[in-house]
């Protein structure tokens, strides 16, 4: 008896290692994401509204796309796309894949850059010829990175440093009443059923399973 039960527990210490090497991905992200959202936060309310993971309907690979954050100002609209990647990460804004480097261990990952286009375009999409004069720009952010090393573009660092460009922006392009009708289109647009986001993941991992079917208009 005493045989089964230190096999029992044998089996259930290795399916407990399992299950967390399979979630800690999803739980380093969304950490990074919780993390990218509070440094958000810090932004003038009386300006700015943060809304966080958006899905939004999509005419690219998906048929939706996932936002992290969509920042909703007076300033303009900006889309943040937030990765969770340790270690250096190096790339040009015209690559298809980057590098994440830790040590020696090196490993290639998609241009966040062609994912967050196709979140500025879902929005601008979205909002139509309506609010086609209000800008809409995209951001990548880092908050777990050691160190950036990306050329091209002046739109990947680390929060911090997100959330300062985003405050940069000073010319007002549209009225508090137009930036709370923006916020209530992209939140009854938001896709909440549990079924339609799942479904989404599964689009978009079949998608990183064959990297060939990628487009400059593909999503997260």
């Amino acid at each position: 008896m005493s045989e089964q039960i230190i096999i029992l527990a044998i089996v259930l210490f290795y399916a407990a290692v399992l299950l967390l090497a399979w979630k800690r991905p999803n739980l380093l992200g969304k950490s990074g994401e919780n993390f990218v959202s509070r440094k958000l936060s810090r932004l003038d309310p009386r300006r700015y509204t943060t809304l966080n993971d958006l899905m939004l309907p999509s005419n690219g690979n998906t048929a939706t796309t996932q936002i992290d954050q969509v920042v909703v100002s007076n300033f303009g609209i900006f889309c943040v796309e937030t990765k969770s990647h340790r270690g250096w990460i190096l790339g040009n804004a015209q690559q298809e894949y980057w590098t994440q480097v830790i040590y020696r261990y090196r490993k290639k990952f998609y241009n966040p850059l062609r994912q967050n286009y196709a979140h500025v375009k879902a929005v601008e999409a979205l909002l139509g010829s309506a609010f086609a004069r209000v800008p809409v720009r995209g951001f990548v952010a880092f908050p777990r990175a050691s160190k950036l090393k990306i050329s091209g573009t002046n739109t990947v660092d680390h929060a911090t440093d997100v959330v300062r460009k985003i405050a940069a922006y000073t010319q007002s392009v549209m009225t508090d009443d137009e930036r709370k009708t923006i916020v209530g289109i992209l939140l009854d647009t938001n896709i909440k059923d549990r079924k339609a986001r799942k479904d989404h993941v599964k689009e978009t991992r079949a998608l990183r399973a064959s990297p060939q079917k990628w487009t400059s208009t593909a999503h997260k």
